[in-house]
């Protein structure tokens, strides 16, 4: 489907920002949409990413070693058992600066389809932590899923785009996983891009005006996916992480008409 603001704001928002929510408090209340519960908690298991990391260097194994101590809970996967629909929802970090300087990291091949493109290293070592979480969360709780959402803010829209791109390849049978992103980097090259396009129909990437995070790694040697929608949610001369806030994407979006 196009992008829906109403539905951006009402299903993809709230579940973006229970992702943060539920990183330190594995039961807070939350605002879920109608119908859907909580299937399981996105965690972190670094014997999963063991391999990739110790072939990375130390400047790239430290976003990965920043998420996890930030937390081991990465979010969550929501069911809605009446319209068998799942929701994966993947947080960022909580404070852009402690990884945005790690950015230009050499892409590296996609480790869950080799054959699939190039995508960058930082963000694949934090993915290899949590892609086993979210499979055995969907085939395990989510049976019989008919749709698919996967949403994430800021650094949890880089893994959006690698955890959907894994659940179409690895995560079978199932349908093919749609997304709204807030936020996000560039996650691959031209390549990765390219296969993602042709597997991936559906993705919409939601950008706010001056937001830094979006801008980068820099083109060419990285490509967005999806489908832009800009949104004008204010930014603040003296404070460069206010474009940034997911705070400040709902306020865009409920200026769009």
């Amino acid at each position: 489907m196009a992008f829906d603001k109403n539905f951006a704001i009402n299903m993809m928002y709230p579940l973006a920002n229970a992702a943060y929510l539920v990183m330190n408090t594995p039961t807070p209340p939350l605002a879920l949409p109608a119908g859907f519960v909580v299937s399981g908690l996105i965690t972190a298991n670094p014997q999963h990413a063991a391999a990739a990391m110790a072939a990375a260097d130390p400047d790239h194994q430290r976003l990965a070693n920043l998420m996890v101590s930030e937390s081991s809970i990465f979010g969550l996967v929501v069911w809605n058992a009446t319209t068998a629909t799942a929701i994966v929802a993947i947080r960022g970090t909580q404070t852009i600066w402690d990884w945005i300087a790690d950015i230009d990291a050499v892409p590296v091949p996609y480790l869950p389809d080799p054959g699939a493109g190039l995508v960058h290293m930082g963000f694949q070592l934090v993915h290899e932590h949590i892609r086993a979480s979210i499979g055995n969360l969907l085939t395990t709780n989510c049976k019989g899923a008919k749709t698919v959402w996967v949403t994430g803010h800021s650094l949890g829209g880089a893994l959006a785009v690698l955890s959907a791109f894994d659940i179409f390849k690895n995560v079978k049978p199932g349908p093919v996983p749609q997304l709204y992103t807030f936020a996000g980097p560039r996650t691959g090259a031209p390549d990765f891009a390219a296969s993602f396009k042709a597997a991936i129909a559906e993705c919409n990437r939601i950008v706010n005006f001056m937001d830094v995070v979006p801008q980068v790694p820099l083109p060419p040697l990285y490509e967005h996916v999806g489908v832009e929608t800009l949104v004008q949610g204010g930014f603040r001369p003296l404070d460069v992480t206010y474009a940034h806030h997911l705070t400040t994407y709902l306020a865009g979006l409920q200026k769009l008409p």
